[in-house]
């Protein structure tokens, strides 16, 4: 008896340990359980966290070859250079570190699939771009201009009775001052202080009896500030304006649309548009003639203010140069938000839809008679010499030699205003043809200093710009053709029953008859009568 009760007290201490144990250990396995989801649910909510506040390594992914620097260190190294030009050496505490950029709308864009061959249609076409709102393109203006590499001021040469001199590739104009080869190779030579050949060498200021002169009372006006103008010309009545569409209220109100002209367009204008001398605006344009041009070549003309336009408004932070035969379609903010202000770059160019080669270039052109080919050849052997290759992958990241050059988007700063003076020379001196000379002028700047042009698809060029055809093109077009098919006379209706060729001609069924049957009398009986 006393065995089995010993049995049984050691059963329930049994009993009462395992229950005990099994209890703690759940419990452990309750308090495990809790930590893991704790732990889970605080990753979590810093990773959330982070996402939401984007960092300075996404913001460098959207730069495209333009410069290294990112908006961040742009206006940091822009401070403190101006501090070091001051003249006196300041020791500045640290500055509190600025708030990170939020995430930029269109990171998550990207092109859509290209059609299936058989649907693609030939030739180039726009293809689709991601902007922001104007509102918001120009909140995302940078505080402070992009920071001009080595070169920090620039002057230009001034020189009343400029002289030709003698010497192999010795070309050039009166109004470009004939710079020698020596003036050429220096221009390149990047320094802190410049002064180089930049057109308007004669006269007191650019357009004041320099070769290219404006009227007097304009003068004054392209001397005020503006953030961002809009300029294009026309020059022997070779284009027809094109008015800018889908143009939000704050730029008009605050961006200046500039067309230059020389007398023999200005006539044409006034008899053909709405232009007037009292208003000299034509729609957003306003209108600018010049008188005393230096070249005969309409064309080239036209160069002075498509690269020189720092020197023509030399109070202006931005421009959007477009050529005479584009019609702008999308709002300069937009524009400059897309292809400057987000890519961190202060020139933007969009790369030729089909040729990247200066040589293939060259060809295209003799073929194209654009030029005689007796200069272009002149002109690319003159290249050659200097070490000009045809382009390959070794010239990574640049995508290609070859601009299509009817755009340019720019800030206006030293290197930039450098860079399209010594692309002005070249075209002075040889042919006027600027893709052929684009590559050089920006390769022997690239070999001093770090800075890049942003050369973008021309697909995308295509999608905030129209192209439309030449005046000359428009005025020799045929009117489209009329319908093949002729309207014929109706015929003459002839008497019920008569016959044409001895058939007889039934009368034509009322609109009520056609597709009834017609039946045959029947009697009361349903005997037919005879």
């Amino acid at each position: 008896m006393l065995t089995s009760n010993s049995k049984d007290k050691e059963r329930s201490l049994s009993f009462l340990c395992c229950w005990y144990l099994g209890r703690r250990r759940v419990a452990m396995l309750l308090l495990l359980s809790l930590a893991f989801v704790v732990f889970v649910l605080g990753s979590y909510t810093i990773n959330k966290e982070s996402s939401n506040s984007p960092n300075i390594h996404q913001s460098i992914e959207t730069i495209e070859f333009g410069s290294n620097q990112t908006p961040l260190s742009r206006d940091l190294s822009s401070l403190y250079s101006s501090t070091r030009r001051s003249g006196v050496d300041i020791i500045h505490p640290p500055p509190p570190p600025p708030s990170l950029p939020s995430h930029h709308p269109c990171d998550s864009f990207s092109f859509p699939p290209p059609p299936p061959p058989g649907l693609r249609r030939p030739g180039p076409r726009p293809c689709p771009v991601c902007y922001l709102s104007p509102e918001e393109a120009l909140s995302h203006m940078p505080k402070l201009p992009f920071e001009s590499p080595v070169l920090k001021n620039l002057t230009y040469i001034h020189e009343e009775s400029p002289v030709k001199r003698q010497e192999e590739g010795q070309g050039g104009s009166e109004f470009g001052g004939y710079p020698s080869l020596e003036d050429r190779t220096n221009s390149f030579d990047i320094k802190e202080s410049m002064t180089v050949h930049c057109g308007f060498v004669k006269g007191t200021k650019p357009g004041h009896q320099t070769g290219f002169d404006i009227d007097e009372d304009i003068l004054p006006e392209m001397d005020q500030f503006h953030e961002v103008i809009v300029a294009s010309a026309i020059f022997g009545k070779y284009d027809l304006i094109q008015e800018p569409v889908n143009i939000s209220e704050m730029a008009r109100k605050n961006i200046p649309f500039y067309m230059f002209v020389d007398e023999e367009t200005h006539s044409y204008l006034k008899n053909t548009s709405s232009y007037t001398d009292d208003n000299k605006r034509v729609g957003l344009w306003r209108i600018i003639v010049v008188h005393n041009v230096p070249y005969t070549d309409a064309r080239r003309n036209g160069k002075i203010p498509k690269l020189l336009l720092h020197r023509l408004f030399p109070n202006v932070k931005y421009s959007i140069w477009i050529d005479a035969k584009l019609q702008l379609v999308v709002d300069p903010y937009q524009i400059l938000e897309r292809f400057l202000w987000r890519t961190n770059s202060s020139l933007a160019m969009s790369r030729h839809y089909r040729r990247f080669d200066v040589f293939v270039e060259a060809e295209a052109n003799k073929a194209a008679r654009k030029y005689d080919n007796a200069s272009i050849d002149y002109q690319v052997e003159f290249y050659k010499k200097e070490g000009l290759t045809p382009y390959t992958d070794a010239k990574l990241p640049i995508t290609s030699d070859v601009p299509e050059g009817c755009t340019i988007i720019r800030e206006h700063i030293p290197i930039t205003n450098l860079f399209t003076c010594v692309w002005f020379n070249e075209v002075d001196r040889f042919t006027s043809r600027d893709q052929l000379s684009f590559a050089v002028a920006r390769d022997k700047i690239r070999e001093k200093v770090d800075w890049n042009i942003n050369m973008f698809l021309d697909c995308e060029r295509r999608n905030f710009v129209k192209q439309v055809y030449h005046r000359d093109v428009l005025m020799n077009m045929k009117p489209p053709r009329a319908s093949s098919s002729k309207v014929l006379p109706e015929p003459l209706t002839l008497p019920r029953g008569k016959s044409v060729g001895g058939r007889a001609t039934p009368g034509k069924k009322s609109p009520g008859q056609r597709g009834k049957r017609r039946h045959r009398k029947v009697s009361a009986g349903g005997k037919n009568m005879r």
